[in-house]
């Protein structure tokens, strides 16, 4: 009879359980359709309501993550939304948002406070989840701010520990492209070449293929490969962005190139 009473509260429990996470999912679902329509207001109110209301919910964390990113790309919230996603942290640090809340902070200081020095240390702790998407996003953060503050040397170093740690990442190009940029920044013209040459294999970035591009051909420009440099130049007279600074330059350097044959 013990066991009987026993199992029928467990039943009860689990019932009520799945009315609450019913409940919360249709909360969480009329939040969503206020986001879908543009009423960001509204729906940052009902994504809180539903955290208020079922805080132990499988959604309370996504409701949270919501509404502080809703705070900060649309209603221009910045301290606000810091605030939701370090209460998302905090309540809910092993919730699969956590990671991307994380980067979210960093990013808030990164763009919307130009705190680069505070944006490092928050995208480190982003780098330190076991999330490889965020991990990667983070380690070349870092590394972009790092470049911002003039840790040149630090930088380069965060861009090569994320190119060894995914080369084959959705960022690796990027983080050549940047080593590239570095390295030019230094004077170092070889390793800049390197590295673009490298930011440009297996790159089917089209925007980034053709920065990368343009800056080589002005690495080669400078280190003297005029021949080599007005070739690229000229590969990218048809796509790039500014057609009339790729007219100038292929213009300037076949004037340098036939009077250097005089």
């Amino acid at each position: 009879m013990k066991k009987k009473v026993i199992a029928l509260m467990i039943g009860i429990l689990l019932s009520g359980c799945d009315v609450f996470d019913k409940a919360a999912a249709n909360e969480y679902e009329a939040a969503t359709k206020r986001w879908n329509a543009g009423d960001y207001h509204a729906a940052v109110g009902r994504y809180f309501e539903l955290v208020k209301e079922h805080p132990g919910s499988p959604r309370a964390d996504d409701a949270l993550y919501w509404a502080g990113l809703t705070q900060f790309l649309y209603l221009g919230e910045t301290e606000k939304a810091l605030q939701t996603l370090r209460l998302l942290l905090k309540t809910y640090p092993r919730r699969e948002t956590a990671p991307q809340a994380q980067w979210y902070v960093a990013r808030i200081y990164e763009l919307g406070y130009n705190d680069y020095e505070q944006a490092i240390e928050e995208y480190r702790k982003a780098a330190s989840y076991s999330n490889r998407e965020v991990r990667e996003k983070s380690l070349y953060s870092v590394a972009e701010c790092l470049f911002r503050v003039g840790r040149t040397e630090d930088a380069t170093e965060t861009w090569l520990l994320q190119a060894a740690e995914f080369p084959n990442g959705p960022q690796s190009r990027l983080a050549y492209f940047r080593l590239g940029t570095a390295a030019f920044s230094k004077g170092e013209l070889e390793e800049s070449e390197r590295y673009y040459r490298m930011a440009l294999e297996d790159n089917e970035d089209e925007e980034l293929r053709i920065k990368a591009k343009f800056a080589l051909a002005e690495c080669l420009e400078i280190g003297g490969n005029l021949t080599e440099a007005l070739a690229v130049y000229q590969e990218l007279e048809a796509v790039y962005p500014n057609p009339e600074v790729s007219r100038i330059k292929i213009k300037a350097l076949g004037d340098r190139i036939r009077k250097k044959s005089y």
